[in-house]
């Protein structure tokens, strides 16, 4: 399975309110759910899923929600739908939010989600249809505290030099 597919096959069952359950809860932690969304989570996550994960499957699956599942496709990556936003808005905020992200921990109490839950909101304003890849989302949030910090270097790699792919040389 390729982009959204894992994320997108597991909501798709989902009923309209138990997603729109998730949709409420985007950016708050799993402590946080309703019983409304808990079903949801709970029917959606694989159920070998450790306890320690949980919180990450509900970040990814609640952002997802943002979109309507049936009818979005996947575009590209966090960061480079990141970066075509900030271009397109003309705006220098998104380079301070999204550094924001990148010196942010995962944590339970759910500031990291909250913030890129805050990210999502901002892409399906600009486009309701194209949906950052959620599968790449989740496998992000559960290396997201490793020690080499490869997927903050990942994310600032893409949002940076998606920027320089883009101007053309001056050969």
């Amino acid at each position: 399975m390729s982009g959204n597919e894992r994320i997108l096959e597991r909501l798709r069952p989902l009923s309209s309110g138990e997603r729109a359950a998730l949709r409420r809860c985007a950016g708050q932690p799993l402590s946080a759910a309703d019983a409304r969304a808990l079903q949801a989570l709970f029917r959606a996550m694989p159920a070998d899923v450790a306890p320690r994960e949980q919180g990450k499957w509900f970040a990814a699956l609640s952002i997802a929600c943002l979109w309507d599942v049936e009818e979005a496709h996947v575009k590209a990556g966090m960061p480079r739908m990141l970066r075509a936003y900030a271009q397109a808005a003309e705006s220098g905020g998104m380079d301070s939010r999204l550094r924001a992200v990148l010196d942010a921990r995962w944590d339970e109490g759910g500031y990291l989600s909250g913030k890129l839950a805050r990210l999502a909101r901002m892409l399906r304003a600009s486009d309701r249809l194209a949906m950052p890849d959620m599968d790449a989302l989740l496998d992000d949030l559960k290396k997201w505290n490793q020690d080499s910090r490869g997927v903050q270097l990942r994310w600032a790699n893409e949002y940076y030099l998606s920027e320089k792919e883009e101007k053309p040389d001056a050969d």
